[in-house]
């Protein structure tokens, strides 16, 4: 008897850590920049503590759904085959309500460009997004100060992506 009483402590144990905070789940679409179409057969993968834990792939539709746990980072890195490939992180760490298991829902639409020969786009490397949320009040914000760090580059690159592509049609259209 005095195991099943054992038994019953340690799954109140478990179920009380594992249903202790709102959690967040992140839904979205993966689009082409330049025209705004859904990607399908973009992979999308799941980084938690810098270690790879899922890879999910779009439909046809370009959605994309992620349910993630607390207290861990994230990075979500997006790959096509033929593109460029960009991530944003996450971080879930924080204090939580007892009893808590609601679910905060945050929409991402992650934007795609094919790549360019000889540009260098290794910048895209970098997470074009440093998020936080919060368990405890299930908020989600964006680090403002990183973004604007890096979106002059950002916008520098993309003004010379658009200008390759543009070359690079007009050329095709000579043939």
């Amino acid at each position: 008897m005095r195991w099943l009483r054992d038994l019953m402590v340690v799954a109140g144990i478990l179920f009380s850590a594992t249903a202790a905070a709102a959690h967040l789940r992140i839904v979205g679409t993966v689009t082409d920049k330049f025209t705004a179409a859904p990607l399908a057969d973009a992979q999308v993968r799941v980084y938690r503590n810098g270690e790879k834990v899922r890879t999910l792939s779009t439909g046809p539709t370009g959605r994309y759904e992620l349910l993630l746990e607390n207290n861990a980072d994230f990075v979500i890195r997006f790959v096509r085959p033929g593109h460029v490939t960009k991530c944003f992180t996450v971080s879930t760490h924080g204090p939580e309500w007892a009893g808590d298991r609601s679910v905060k829902e945050v929409f991402i639409e992650m934007t795609m460009f094919e790549r360019v020969a000889d540009l260098d786009l290794s910048f895209f490397d970098l997470p074009m997004g440093i998020a936080r949320f919060d368990p405890l009040n299930g908020r989600m914000d964006w680090d403002e100060a990183y973004d604007g760090r890096i979106r002059g580059e950002v916008a520098a690159l993309m003004d010379a992506v658009a200008r390759a592509m543009a070359a690079r049609g007009a050329l095709a259209r000579l043939d």
